[in-house]
């Protein structure tokens, strides 16, 4: 089966992806990653040009492909869980990993970032986080397999996923 990681935007699901990926000696995909290596733009370019809709149809053709895939560890984007197909796509070959994070650590985690287009007009990164938080967490856990608090400690959290989906 493969790992599936869901969450916000800067809940660690990359970083912790790879990781677990290392430890356990599988490939490693990032959702983001492939849309933008399959359209030769980043994220924020295909975005800009082509608005968030477009997007999120890019998102479900790469999560589509990917869901084929087996013994892998997979980081979805924050937004893949909007999409009913993508979740059970994903699900029939991946247990699904909610990385819990609240808003305030995920925006302190990102705000460094200039590759992330905003989702939302508020003002602030960690009002914009909050705001997706509150509208896509009910999501995140309706879709999950397991709900995992995240700690500060990567490899612990790394090792703890690798538990309880073993």
């Amino acid at each position: 089966m493969n790992i599936v990681l869901i969450g916000i935007r800067g809940s660690g699901k990359s970083k912790l992806g790879q990781l677990i990926a290392d430890k356990l000696k599988r490939e490693f995909i990032d959702i983001d990653n492939i849309i933008e290596k399959d359209n030769g733009k980043t994220i924020s370019e295909i975005v800009d040009k082509h608005g968030w809709e477009h997007f999120r149809k890019l998102e479900n053709i790469a999560t589509e492909k990917i869901s084929k895939i087996k013994n892998t560890v997979i980081a979805t984007g924050g937004g893949t869980v909007l999409n009913e197909e993508n979740m059970t796509a994903l699900k029939k070959n991946g247990s699904i990993i909610y990385l819990k994070v609240s808003p305030e650590v995920c925006a302190k985690r990102i705000k460094d970032s200039t590759e992330r287009p905003a989702l939302t007009n508020e003002k602030t990164l960690e009002d914009e986080i909050k705001k997706i938080f509150s509208e896509r967490n009910k999501l995140y856990k309706k879709n999950a397999d397991y709900i995992f608090e995240r700690s500060s400690d990567l490899e612990k959290d790394a090792d703890a996923i690798i538990s309880i989906t073993n």
